[in-house]
């Protein structure tokens, strides 16, 4: 069993590292069954053994969820969440990550009450365990807030999510969970028509990304792409059009000419030079 074990762990860092996450459901589902059995299921006593157990459960709850396989997910989470609290107890910080997982699982699923119950449990285990500005507190703080985006409720949802980025800042050290927050932020005030407002968090947010991450990574090149798309939104076309320029010319460097995000942000600054009269300079980037 240990061979297979170890066969079945190398096959998953393999296939994930090759991005084939779809290849990786089947080994992971077989690494679930070695381990159940390995533990004789979760009834036996806490051990390395089976917090491994729970763990992979979790994380084959959360690869079917990202490929969209929301049935399925809701199946393993299930069985995860109880075999998390049989493993851990209700009390554990091991524990309100399953059920912060499956929390996400039920947001997608728009079940937002059942959603808004994990999300709430998980943050009191958490607050409790490891304090009310730990990283993993604010993010169920902030999750809460993305429910109520999703929910419409953008004043409702500021409020949580300024609440998040106010105790990240009471204990520096967790910059790029205040860039995430900042954009959170920005989302909120934008759908709330305060434009303005949600340009000037995202700024901060890219400088944050800038600072902690560098201009070579592709989490800051995202960053860019989505503060030039928002002030395309606003109208700011000079302002869109030089983010996009820098936007285009690195996600071709990166992802290549023919890549879908290469040719998206061709179209946005195709948009942007347009807007400003400049129709050959638009007609080139689309040609290139």
């Amino acid at each position: 069993m240990q061979r297979r074990e170890e066969f079945l762990r190398e096959e998953i860092d393999r296939l994930e590292k090759q991005g084939d996450f779809v290849g990786m459901v089947q080994p992971l589902s077989d690494l679930v069954d070695v381990l159940s059995r390995k533990c004789n299921g979760p009834a036996c006593a806490v051990s390395t053994e089976t917090a491994e157990y729970a763990a992979t459960l979790d994380r084959l709850g959360g690869l079917h969820r990202n490929l969209g396989n929301l049935d399925t997910a809701q199946e393993i989470y299930a069985e995860a969440v109880g075999v998390s609290a049989a493993v851990f107890g209700t009390n554990d910080p091991n524990y309100a990550t399953t059920l912060n997982n499956y929390a996400g699982l039920q947001r997608l699923r728009q079940n937002y009450d059942a959603s808004e119950d994990a999300y709430s449990k998980a943050e009191d285990i958490y607050n409790a365990t490891l304090g009310e500005d730990h990283v993993l507190t604010v993010s169920c703080l902030n999750n809460r807030g993305l429910l109520r985006q999703d929910q419409g409720r953008w004043a409702d949802a500021l409020e949580l999510h300024e609440e998040a980025l106010r105790r990240l800042r009471s204990r520096p050290g967790d910059e790029v969970a205040e860039a995430t927050t900042l954009n959170n932020m920005a989302t909120a005030l934008y759908n709330q028509g305060k434009i303005e407002e949600a340009l000037a968090k995202m700024e901060e947010a890219s400088t944050i990304y800038l600072e902690r991450v560098g201009e070579a990574s592709d989490l800051y090149l995202g960053q860019v792409n989505n503060l030039a798309s928002l002030n395309l939104a606003a109208g700011n076309f000079e302002e869109a059009a030089e983010k996009l320029e820098w936007v285009v010319k690195r996600a071709r460097e990166s992802f290549g000419p023919g890549s879908e995000p290469a040719k998206i942000s061709a179209r946005n600054l195709a948009h942007a030079y347009k807007q400003l009269g400049r129709d050959d300079d638009a007609a080139r980037v689309l040609a290139q």
